[in-house]
C-alpha cells in the first residue's frame, strides 16, 4: 500500500526537505514543559540526521519533566543547550512564541523550519523559511512519518516507536484518533516489526509522587460550574496542570480549567470532551486566547486541549473567570 493511501498528505514537505537536505548542523526545538509527541518529533528528525552524519541537538526552554528526559533516554538522547547558529532549525510541536525562545530563535541567521499541528499564527510562521502546518493531524509525529516517507528515509523501528508514541499520548489513547492517524500507526509499526506492546512500555510510566499531589491538591481546590447538562471544573496548583486538567476530566468534569501562577508567570491547561468539541467547542481558538492580553502572553492549542501563558500572574482568578463565562456562552448556543 502507498503511504500516501487516499488521506491527505501535509503540504510543503518537499520545501522542508530541501533545507534539511542542504544543511549539516541542527538545533530541533520542542516546546516548553515538553509532552511526548513534541520531544518524540525532535527524536525522530535527530535519528535521521545522525544517521547520515549530520549533527543535530535537542533542546527546549526550561526544564523537563523526569518522564520526558527517561523517554529521551530510551533512545540515547539528552537535551542540550541551544546553539542558535546551527545550519538549520526546527521548531517542532508548537507556534506559540511563549513556549520556545522566540526572539532568539527570530534573530538567528540559520534557516529556519517549523513543524507543526496546530492552529496557525501567521505572526510567528512569518518568521519561518517554511512551515509544515496541519491542524488535521492528530499529533506532529504524525507529520513526521509523512516527512520521513516523502524524503525517503527507511523509518527504523526507533523511528516508528516514536511516531506511535506521539500519536497515541496526544490522541489520549486513541480518543481523538482519526482514521488517517491508525493508517500512520499501522503502517509505521508494521514496516518494522514493532508492536504495539513495545511502545506502551515506553509511554507508560509511573506516575512522579509530585504529579500524583498536585492531581489531589487539583481535586481538593476544585470549583464547579454548571451549565445545563455539562459541568465545567475549575482549579489551581502550582505545578502539573496539564495533568489536573485531564484527571478532572477523569472525574466527570465536560471541561476543565487548571491555573498554575507565581511571580513573574502564570499558566493555564485547559481541556474538553469530545461531546463539546464536536459541536464546535474550540479551546485553542475561541477560549483562551481571550485571555492571552490580560495575563500579558499567548494562548492557543487544540479544540480539545490549550494552553495559555504569561506573565501577569495577578490576572489568574479574573482569566479563569472569562474562560468559564466562554464556555457558559457557547453551551447556551447549542
Amino acid at each position: 500500500m502507498s503511504y500516501r493511501a487516499n488521506f491527505t498528505v501535509p503540504t510543503k514537505l518537499g520545501d522542508a526537505i530541501g533545507f534539511i537536505r542542504s544543511a549539516s548542523s541542527f538545533l530541533l526545538i520542542a516546546h516548553r514543559s515538553p509532552d511526548i509527541d513534541s520531544i518524540a518529533s525532535a527524536i525522530i528528525l535527530a535519528l535521521a540526521l545522525k544517521r547520515q552524519g549530520k549533527e543535530a541537538t535537542i533542546s527546549v526552554q526550561g526544564p523537563a519533566s523526569s518522564q520526558i528526559t527517561s523517554f529521551m533516554g530510551r533512545f540515547g538522547l539528552s537535551l542540550s543547550e541551544p546553539d542558535y547558529s546551527a545550519g538549520c532549525i526546527v521548531v517542532m510541536d508548537t507556534n506559540s512564541p511563549s513556549l520556545f525562545d522566540f526572539e532568539a530563535v527570530k534573530s538567528a541567521s540559520s534557516k529556519k523550519i517549523l513543524i507543526d499541528h496546530h492552529s496557525p499564527k501567521r505572526g510567528v510562521m512569518a518568521e519561518f523559511d517554511v512551515a509544515v502546518v496541519d491542524e488535521s493531524a492528530v499529533s506532529t509525529t504524525e507529520i513526521m512519518y509523512y516527512l520521513l516517507k516523502e524524503w525517503g528515509e527507511p523509518i527504523t523501528k526507533s523511528m516508528a516507536l516514536a511516531i506511535s508514541a506521539g500519536i497515541v499520548t496526544d490522541t489520549a489513547n486513541f480518543i481523538a484518533a482519526t482514521p488517517r492517524s491508525f493508517h500512520v500507526l499501522s503502517e509505521a509499526l508494521g514496516g518494522c516489526g514493532a508492536s504495539f506492546q513495545d511502545v506502551l512500555g515506553l509511554i507508560n510510566s509511573p506516575v512522579e509522587f509530585s504529579e500524583k499531589i498536585a492531581r489531589l491538591k487539583g481535586a481538593q481546590r476544585l470549583k464547579l460550574f454548571r451549565e445545563g447538562s455539562y459541568i465545567i471544573a475549575v482549579s489551581k496548583v502550582s505545578s502539573f496542570e496539564g495533568s489536573v486538567a485531564r484527571s478532572l476530566l477523569a472525574l466527570g468534569a465536560d471541561v476543565s480549567f487548571v491555573g498554575a501562577a507565581k511571580e513573574g508567570e502564570v499558566r493555564i491547561s485547559a481541556r474538553a470532551k469530545n461531546e463539546l468539541t464536536k459541536k464546535g467547542l474550540h479551546l485553542g481558538r475561541d477560549i483562551l486566547p481571550a485571555v492571552a492580553q490580560l495575563i500579558g502572553g499567548d494562548a492557543g492549542g487544540h479544540a480539545a486541549a490549550a494552553g495559555a501563558n504569561g506573565i501577569n500572574a495577578d490576572a489568574l482568578d479574573a482569566s479563569l473567570g472569562i474562560c468559564v463565562s466562554k464556555v457558559r456562552d457557547f453551551i447556551k448556543t447549542i
